[in-house]
């Protein structure tokens, strides 16, 4: 992992944001010949936290699982190559290493757009 990963991993928490419910994000990977799709709970610029119970099982602590692309609306597909750091039910924790800073600008651009769409909801909620 490079000092860069490092240092992204180190704060992630910070950059981490849940996604809107009813607008989910995935995450195209390819486990043994066949194409799955968990969906994000959470995503940072050092991770993500995915949520998958029908494939949860062929998730270990350790494993490679990329390259694998996430469908970012509006953004673009970022390739990232996520590592399996955790497992609980029915969620899974990843950390991305080696990616690119193209990658990484877009997730940041998403979260960018993320936050400002709960922004202008809290305020529609607010007004009304």
């Amino acid at each position: 992992m490079s000092q860069v990963d490092q240092d992204y991993a180190k704060k992630r928490s910070a950059f981490r944001m849940s996604m809107i419910e009813k607008e989910p994000v995935y995450m195209l990977l390819s486990m043994d010949g066949e194409d799955i799709d968990p969906v994000l709970d959470e995503l940072g610029a050092g991770g993500a936290r995915l949520w998958s119970s029908k494939h949860y099982d062929r998730f270990y602590e350790g494993q490679l699982i990329g390259p694998a692309v996430l469908l970012l609306d509006e953004i673009g597909m970022p390739v990232v190559y996520p590592i399996v750091k955790w497992k609980n039910w029915p969620v899974i924790g990843v950390q991305f290493i080696d990616m690119e800073e193209k990658e990484r600008e877009m997730i940041f651009r998403f979260l960018f757009k993320l936050e400002r769409k709960k922004m202008q909801t809290k305020e529609t909620k607010r007004r009304s």
